[in-house]
């Protein structure tokens, strides 16, 4: 038997002018067990304001107490029985611990749990520190592996994400010193896939995408001192059919203005011009050149 107890509104503040109690009881025989796993109260002095009271009565009954003024907490119980199963080693596991943070009992077995910025692995007891996970909408920036340039830690499983406006390609800059141990060393690639390891960096990689994601995945020795790279992003070749863009720069910068203008036999609805955005777009889409014929005849 296990739960879990939060602060009302969690993980968000609480409502003003609270005062919350939860009372557990377990029959004769049994403990209970808490795992606090988050908390954010402010401090003062003798606790006199904002505050968390856990209570143990006799007879097994348990009473905790939540004061007006506390922010936010995660408190996890679990019942045990006399004998405390997380205080066993598992002799599969070279009479390690059974959990690799947060052991909870429950009646007659055990369950684990992680620390805050921590997940639990496949295995359901190894903590895995969680990484990644964020979309990068920048048009540049910087990423390197986790505790970079010192070595990563062991098992971990990240996930990084790079997207911006479809008409923009992704160029990815990875430093010289790159280190992704694996035993074969070996670089290998698909056609919509390029996996890394070993020592040599693969340097400069224009990705033909405005949308990249990055997985770095580390085993249980966590030897590898990992990677940081740089990443920038360029438009794609802006183009009017039967017409042309003035001036015609490679790369155009927040601010710069362009004007199109129609080859013979060919105009416009209206004269354009337009002016390059921050978020790197133009003012406004480019026009299409139409006959002027069909200028006419509307």
């Amino acid at each position: 038997m296990h739960g879990q107890i939060q602060s009302p509104q969690y993980p968000r503040p609480y409502p003003p002018h609270l005062q919350k109690q939860w009372d557990l009881w377990v029959p004769r025989g049994y403990q209970i067990q808490l795992s606090l796993t988050h908390l954010d109260i402010k401090v003062s002095a003798d606790c006199s304001q904002d505050s968390l009271t856990v209570r143990a009565l006799i007879r097994s009954e348990f009473k905790k107490y939540f004061k007006q003024d506390t922010k936010l907490f995660i408190l996890q119980f679990s019942i045990l029985e006399k004998f405390n199963t997380c205080s066993k080693t598992d002799p599969g596991l070279d009479s390690g611990p059974l959990c690799s943070q947060i052991c909870i009992n429950t009646a007659g077995s055990y369950h684990c749990s992680c620390h805050s910025g921590y997940k639990l692995h496949l295995d359901q007891r190894t903590c895995l520190l969680s990484c990644g996970g964020c979309v990068f909408d920048k048009h540049e920036g910087h990423l390197s592996s986790p505790g970079y340039p010192k070595p990563s830690p062991p098992f971990l499983s990240c996930k990084y994400i790079i997207s911006v406006e479809p008409r923009f390609i992704v160029t990815l800059n990875f430093r010289d010193n790159f280190h992704i141990d694996n035993k074969d060393n070996q670089h290998g690639s698909s056609r919509l896939a390029m996996k890394f390891c070993g020592t040599k960096s693969p340097g400069l990689i224009v990705t033909n995408s405005s949308t990249v994601r990055l997985d770095y995945h580390t085993e249980e020795e966590g030897l590898s001192n990992g990677w940081s790279l740089q990443y920038s992003t360029h438009g794609e070749e802006e183009s009017v059919t039967k017409g042309r863009i003035t001036p015609d720069l490679n790369e155009y910068f927040s601010g710069d203005s362009i004007h199109v203008t129609c080859d013979q036999e060919y105009k416009l609805m209206m004269t354009f011009s337009a002016m390059c955005q921050s978020d790197g777009q133009w003012q406004l889409p480019l026009p299409t050149c139409i006959a002027g014929t069909d200028v006419l005849s509307k």
